[in-house]
């Protein structure tokens, strides 16, 4: 019988990763493992990782008890070229005989150590045959992954889908599998109130992109559709009471302490709001915030702020009126409650744009702007194009009026 921390909680939602805390959240890493089925851990992750002691702790807790053996360390750097890690990755991975995978880290690490289950799993190495979504990978090999991340927010530690960066065409591409679905997600509180107050608030932002990617539609048409969603779908539900309607008050309030305990419950909002997404999409405001970070050479999350205001305008520009009905799930936003029903979505776009402003200012180190000329964004509108994975398909996308918010 198999005996989890007694510490620890547990959660398990829509695309069956499951999701583990607590104040020893790796633990039980080897009877995870254990239980399934792998013997011999490739474990991935960076320099910081390294050098802060968390690697070790993982091989500590993989190797104890003397049944689960670390095959290899794989230390990764935040590089985009995609294809030369992912073949880095496959070579380490193959050669020294692994049947599993731990990834510790945030951001592209998580991203290759998914796309890198994929390709074991379906023995297909050529990622780029997964671009085309109508592809199928069926598992050939069982191929364990556990991840544990770094960052609050982000959310691809827990979620179907990743992102390749093709360094030849200088575009991302998004993939969506249902193999890249980790089998846990471990959210460790040390690791996790390690980060800096700057890395927070990026968290805090990509939880507030999602949750606004989630329940507003980009397109005039389908802002029904995407409310049925919500009120069909139970994470949609309980999300939008729970997290999105406190998501602003609790952000700041978490930013302004320096409690774990407050840490671990926004990065687990994050989490469970990513898988309830798996279905939809990336959304508009992550794909476009990755489209200005390919067009600009810069951080994703650098064009966080840019992307959440952007995709805001373009709702209120393309939506019109309908854009106020799908603005029931933000009722924890009462500034703009009080205003007559057509000017609801105007009143709170200003008001998410202040709260985006307020983060950035005080908590993030680098605010210089990003400036976008009219050929930058040409290019991040035809960037768009290639994302198949969008809340709604980006083939029905104004690239007029994409092109008229990015200020």
């Amino acid at each position: 019988m198999v005996c989890y921390n007694l510490n620890m909680r547990y959660a398990e939602f829509s695309n069956g990763t499951k999701i583990i805390d607590g104040e020893k959240g790796i633990a039980d890493l080897h009877i995870l493992f254990g239980g399934l089925g792998a013997s011999r851990i490739m474990i991935i992750g960076d320099r910081r990782m390294m050098s802060e002691g968390y690697l070790d702790k993982v091989k500590e807790r993989v190797r104890e008890g003397g049944e689960i053996a670390v095959g290899a360390v794989y230390l990764g750097e935040d590089t985009q070229d995609s294809e030369s890690a992912l073949r880095d990755l496959y070579f380490v991975y193959m050669s020294n005989g692994c049947d599993g995978i731990v990834v510790c880290g945030s951001g592209k690490l998580v991203d290759y150590a998914k796309l890198l289950r994929l390709a074991v799993s379906t023995q297909v190495k050529d990622i780029q045959k997964f671009f085309n979504n109508s592809s199928i990978g069926r598992k050939v090999v069982d191929v364990p992954l556990i991840t544990i991340p770094r960052k609050l927010g982000v959310g691809n530690e827990c979620n179907a889908l990743a992102v390749y960066y093709d360094s030849k065409k200088k575009l991302s591409r998004n993939i969506f599998n249902e193999l890249l679905s980790p089998d846990y997600c471990i959210i460790d509180g040390n690791i996790i109130s390690s980060a800096t107050k700057s890395s927070m608030a990026y968290g805090v932002l990509s939880t507030l992109g999602k949750a606004i990617d989630g329940f507003i539609a980009v397109q005039y048409a389908r802002v029904g559709i995407a409310i049925k969603r919500v009120e069909a779908h139970a994470v949609g539900r309980i999300f939008s009471k729970v997290a999105l309607t406190n998501l602003r008050a609790k952000a700041l309030d978490m930013l302004a302490s320096a409690d774990e305990e407050k840490a671990v419950s926004f990065a687990l909002d994050g989490a469970y709001l990513s898988k309830g997404l798996d279905s939809n999409g990336m959304g508009m405001i992550y794909s476009l915030a990755l489209a200005i970070s390919d067009v600009k050479g810069v951080s994703y999350s650098r064009c966080l702020p840019l992307a959440i205001k952007a995709s805001l305008n373009y709702n209120l520009r393309v939506c019109q009126e309908k854009y106020s009905e799908a603005l029931w799930s933000f009722v924890g936003w009462h500034e703009y409650s009080k205003y007559p029903k057509e000017e609801m979505a105007k009143a709170f776009v200003r008001c998410v744009e202040e709260f985006v402003d307020e983060v950035t200012d005080k908590y993030v180190e680098d605010r210089s702007p990003i400036i976008l000329t009219d050929d930058d964004r040409q290019d991040i509108a035809v960037n768009l194009s290639y994302n198949p994975h969008m809340l709604n398909n980006p083939r029905h996308f104004d690239p007029i009026a994409i092109k008229a918010v990015l200020r």
